[in-house]
């Protein structure tokens, strides 16, 4: 492997300045600073103490005799969890970018391992089921713009049409791009075909310059090959061909897709289901349809089903489809049963698991939904606290620190974060890369840890 000059990043680390936005869970956003800064850190001492007054209320406090902000690329290390409300943390992101550029940092940048309200980036005017809610993602790109934040970078973004709202209230589309597709003149209605629809792939690709989403699928493909419990499985003899991933509905595919490429197994199948759901946020009202089998194979009998995906909640879309697959895997249409799978490996980047409700929802998980493994990530690093002692045992938690302390690094140096973390030559060349981007997460109970069942000497003091 090639690397840079140690003065390029010298140079590059001596003009960072790190501000967290909250305290629960400070090791994470220390870690990311150190892993960038390449030293011990004490952020609240050294850059910012995201402090509250008495009453409760955000005041942020820069440490400007020991690291003045002024003339930096100051990056905001935003970490969701249920000790602070979304609506908070956004907010305290908009007050600590202000307060930034009023001491004169030069580039604002918010690093949020996963982007609060994601999830809703539609309005009634696109989708029924949305009449009477907000487009919320629309409206954080118009606060987020409005308080100095020169960018956003994420993990796994829950839709590529996320960053056209960022397109769209940056100005990024000229007037020659909205004259080879008509003007709309009213910025908040969005008319599918014009210049303000989201769904435009161009308009995407110009709304990542400044929302820049970072796929972890070559991270993900990398540990199932070289840690996961089908690392040396028969299912992965054979070039894969007793894996089967499955995408669950249209916006699932693209991540799916990419997972296999980074997979190296040629001989692997995709099951490509639609996802109906009649009500939001009602997994009783989800219907799964399967709409293409790409394999060798006329069945996935006897296979091992993976589903990898942005995020898991409550879990009860992903059960009502598990209990699916275990009936056979109808396709209505054709009046096919593509068979039932033999075990099934469960991922998903950001484990919502019902916000404070997260032990119940493992609990929920490890009983209804039959899985060898699940592995998630630490995009919300709550995730390790108080697991519910089954999920634990079966659970394995990806942790990104160094990722997104290379993703900094990079975006400082003009890489482009959003290509850096895939398409690689080949499946050794990923791990040699991708191998330093991440680290593990077990329970000394897992099923995996070779010592969780220790021998003692067995002996009694006497007195």
């Amino acid at each position: 492997m090639r690397f840079e000059n140690t003065s390029v990043i010298s140079d590059v680390t001596n003009n960072l300045f790190f501000a967290p936005l909250c305290n629960s869970h400070l090791g994470l956003a220390t870690k990311i600073a150190e892993r960038s800064l390449f030293r011990n850190v004490n952020l609240p001492y050294e850059f910012m103490d995201p402090r509250k007054f008495s009453v409760g209320e955000f005041c942020p406090k820069f440490q400007v005799e020991r690291n003045d902000p002024k003339g930096k690329s100051a990056w905001m290390i935003l970490t969701p969890s249920p000790r602070n409300s979304p609506e908070s943390l956004m907010y305290r992101a908009c007050m600590t970018a202000r307060a930034l550029k009023e001491h004169g940092a030069k580039k604002v940048s918010l690093l949020t391992t996963d982007l609060p309200h994601a999830r809703q980036d539609r309005g009634p005017e696109e989708d029924l089921k949305a009449k009477g809610e907000l487009n919320t993602v629309k409206l954080h790109a118009s606060l987020l713009r409005a308080s100095g934040i020169d960018q956003i970078v994420t993990t796994h973004s829950h839709s590529p049409r996320i960053s056209s709202f960022f397109a769209l209230e940056n100005g990024l589309i000229s007037n020659e791009f909205r004259n080879t597709c008509g003007i709309n003149k009213n910025p908040y209605e969005l008319i599918p075909g014009t210049d303000s629809d989201p769904n435009r792939k161009d308009i995407q690709e110009l709304g990542k310059s400044i929302f820049k989403p970072i796929s972890p699928h070559a991270i993900v493909a990398d540990y199932m090959r070289r840690h996961s419990s089908l690392k040396n499985s028969a299912y992965m003899q054979e070039g894969g061909a007793r894996i089967v991933l499955k995408a669950m509905d249209r916006g699932n595919r693209n991540f799916i897709d990419n997972l296999y490429k980074a997979l190296y197994l040629p001989n692997a199948s995709i099951l490509r289901c639609e996802k109906a759901r009649k009500k939001k946020n009602d997994p009783n009202s989800v219907e799964v349809e399967v709409s293409e089998f790409i394999s060798q194979f006329d069945s996935i009998n006897g296979m091992c089903e993976v589903y990898a995906d942005d995020g898991l909640d409550t879990g009860g879309t992903m059960i009502r489809a598990a209990k699916w697959s275990d009936e056979g895997n109808r396709c209505r249409e054709k009046d096919i049963l593509y068979g039932t799978p033999e075990v099934r490996a469960v991922y998903f980047t950001h484990p919502w698991l019902g916000g404070k409700d997260y032990n119940s929802i493992q609990r929920k998980l490890i009983e209804e939904l039959p899985s060898s493994e699940f592995i998630t990530s630490n995009t919300r690093p709550h995730v390790s606290d108080g697991q519910y002692h089954r999920f634990e045992e079966k659970s394995t938690v990806l942790r990104f620190a160094a990722l997104w302390a290379d993703a900094i690094l990079a975006d400082e140096q003009s890489i482009d974060i959003t290509t850096r973390y895939q398409d690689y030559e080949s499946e050794q060349e990923q791990h040699r890369y991708v191998s330093q981007l991440y680290a593990l997460k077990r329970h000394s109970r897992h099923f995996m840890q070779q010592d969780r069942v220790k021998k003692r000497e067995m002996k009694f003091a006497l007195r």
